[in-house]
């Protein structure tokens, strides 16, 4: 199955409408918008009502991560683009990764049917957006000389859980895979979470 990109041509809000509406164009339906290729991507498989699958990828600009005391990791993927349909919107795309215990290569036996992470997708345009919550397994690297963390996520189920405004969600369940690269930013973490949060609060 070959995986296509997604074109920030895919996702516009609806003026009249004030809801999220998603533009086909050159085969490709979809929900996110497609940032510049960086080490930073995430693959996602949506299926139609009839179980057919597609497959779709967008790439991240930014990724930042903090430490617990705990030893857990906190991940944030990020990226804003104007919307290719209405150049006067931002499309604004996060990734948020919760891992609540971290696979130790060697000492740690683990698998990707296992579940060591908590996830969060979230889309929006104000005043509309969906999020999408899920678990997952993940496996993490910190390089100690520069201080990049690097890993996979090695899969990952998320479901549309709340909305911003009136925003209709685009699919159900679909299954998320991924890479990524970020650098230490306890505060930008904590920025990001807390308005994924806070500006979700419509359950659908």
């Amino acid at each position: 199955m070959e995986a296509r990109r997604i074109g920030s041509n895919n996702v516009h809000v609806a003026r009249r409408t004030m809801k999220f509406a998603y533009v086909v164009t050159c085969a490709v339906s979809l929900w996110m918008a497609a940032c510049d290729a960086t080490p930073r991507r995430i693959d996602v498989v949506t299926y139609d009502p009839d179980g057919t699958a597609h497959t779709h990828y967008a790439d991240f600009r930014e990724g930042y991560y903090r430490l617990s005391p705990n030893g857990g990791i906190e991940l944030i993927l990020h990226c804003q683009q104007p919307s290719g349909v209405d150049p006067t919107q931002t499309i604004t795309q996060a990734v948020y990764l919760k891992a609540f215990w971290i696979p130790r290569p060697g000492k740690t036996f683990a698998d990707s049917s296992q579940i060591n992470a908590r996830l969060y997708y979230a889309v929006w345009t104000p005043p509309t957006g969906v999020r999408y919550d899920g678990a997952g397994f993940a496996i993490f690297q910190l390089d100690a000389s520069n201080g990049i963390l690097t890993g996979q996520i090695e899969s990952g189920i998320l479901t549309p859980r709340f909305r911003m405004g009136n925003a209709v969600e685009p699919f159900g369940t679909a299954r998320f895979t991924g890479r990524f690269e970020a650098r230490e930013d306890p505060a930008r973490v904590v920025a990001i979470t807390q308005k994924i949060g806070s500006q979700f609060n419509r359950p659908l």
